[in-house]
């Protein structure tokens, strides 16, 4: 990872899992060709504000890149890998504004990276 880390949104996606089928594969991406984020309830992909329901760009972004499962090769073949954060319930229901502020911290990113 250290060899990595002066790389483009650097993930790890760790399986410490000892199952016989999901716990078998670490994965390690980089350099994504493409990139979104959930910020202050509007998507924004590869830096450009998207207009409109960010839930809506996300699944209109991801039928761009369909995946045909190959059992020749491990479960995770590409695609898209990302976090959710707690924060993003504002993005899925109306909820009155905290009185407390929190961190500015990002809600929800993805990065699309190649197999």
């Amino acid at each position: 990872m250290r060899r990595l880390a002066h790389r483009r949104h650097l993930t790890f996606l760790d399986s410490a899992s000892r199952h016989a089928v999901l716990g078998q594969y670490s994965y390690v991406t980089c350099d994504p060709f493409s990139t979104y984020i959930i910020a202050d309830g509007r998507g924004i992909c590869n830096g450009e504000s998207i207009v409109g329901d960010p839930w809506a760009a996300l699944r209109a972004l991801l039928a761009n890149y369909p995946q045909i499962h190959r059992a020749d090769l491990r479960a995770f073949q590409g695609g898209a890998a990302g976090f959710f954060g707690y924060e993003l319930n504002r993005t899925l229901e109306r909820l009155p504004v905290p009185t407390i502020g929190g961190i500015a911290c990002l809600r929800h990113s993805y990065i699309f990276t190649t197999s």
